[in-house]
């Protein structure tokens, strides 16, 4: 029986958490790597690793896909509202159909029904799924990735003021690689895993925090300047951000400022068996690049 399968396996954490396996010593032959389109993944293939098509939106390809499977890297979809459900219950049926031992779900922190952020039901829904479906599993509540603040906020390195409209909400940002190799690493543990895991800073950062380490990773002072939801909106326009990044970014604002990331842990820690990359080292490494 392969031990261990990898959905989503040609993305950024589906492909880093292979990676992971592997630096664990993994048989490469005891790991499947589930992707849409095989033919684009040969490096996989010559690495040794069993690449098997699975497409979230054809159910009987996931089924044959996880034939074999001990233990499933389910890694949640892009995709929002019902496209999203409809993939993830083809995954779990499909991961029922074949006889998987266990999921590891790539959810959220504090998934909710109702909530500012647009993905948080998708993941709270997913994980009602999982539990329903009589799978032994586990949930990995990731919070926001450290990888996307250069992005998220790259105006504030050309201005020197951090604009948004989060307040004094904090986030407990995590590296992805971190969530890779802490998700490898309970993948291939002989130790029973727990239900759910916080994955998630040990204290959760504010806007001003951020500020200051990414002035000091750029080597300039940048301030945070904490606006309304309408002026932030404002704000943005004037700057020629386009729309829909506009109304991406306020939620996301809305979200944190209501608490929805507001979270702190140690189970990364405890996983990695050492400290997470922390905000500051994050972004020096990042803006070195």
């Amino acid at each position: 029986m392969s031990k261990f399968a990898v959905t989503g396996a040609s993305g950024k954490l589906g492909g880093a958490t292979i990676a992971c396996l592997l630096e664990r010593r993994v048989a490469p032959g005891n790991i499947v790597a589930v992707v849409r389109n095989p033919a684009r993944n040969t490096t996989l293939t010559a690495r040794g690793i069993q690449v098997r098509q699975g497409d979230y939106t054809d159910p009987a390809s996931l089924e044959r896909a996880l034939q074999g499977v001990r233990r499933l890297a389910f890694v949640s979809t892009s995709a929002l509202g019902d496209e999203r459900m409809l993939h993830h219950r083809n995954v779990v049926n499909a991961a029922r159909a074949a006889g998987v031992g266990h999921i590891f779900y790539t959810s959220v922190i504090k998934p909710a029904a109702v909530a500012k952020f647009a993905a948080s039901p998708g993941h709270f829904h997913t994980e009602a799924l999982i539990r329903d479906s009589g799978i032994s599993h586990s949930f990995f509540r990731n919070n926001l990735y450290l990888d996307l603040i250069p992005l998220m906020f790259s105006a504030a390195l050309a201005t020197g003021t951090l604009l948004n409209n989060t307040g004094d909400g904090r986030i407990g940002f995590v590296a992805r690689n971190d969530i890779a190799a802490a998700l490898a690493a309970v993948l291939s543990s002989p130790e029973r895993p727990k239900t759910s895991y916080d994955i998630t800073a040990k204290s959760p950062y504010n806007l001003a925090q951020v500020a200051q380490a990414l002035g000091k990773a750029a080597g300039k002072s940048i301030t945070y300047q904490p606006l309304s939801t309408a002026d932030f909106r404002e704000a943005l326009a004037k700057a020629g951000v386009p729309g829909p990044v506009i109304e991406m970014s306020v939620a996301l604002g809305e979200a944190a400022r209501a608490g929805e990331f507001d979270a702190g842990s140690g189970d990364l820690q405890a996983l990695l068996g050492r400290e997470p990359t922390s905000l500051e080292a994050f972004l020096a490494d990042a803006l070195r690049r």
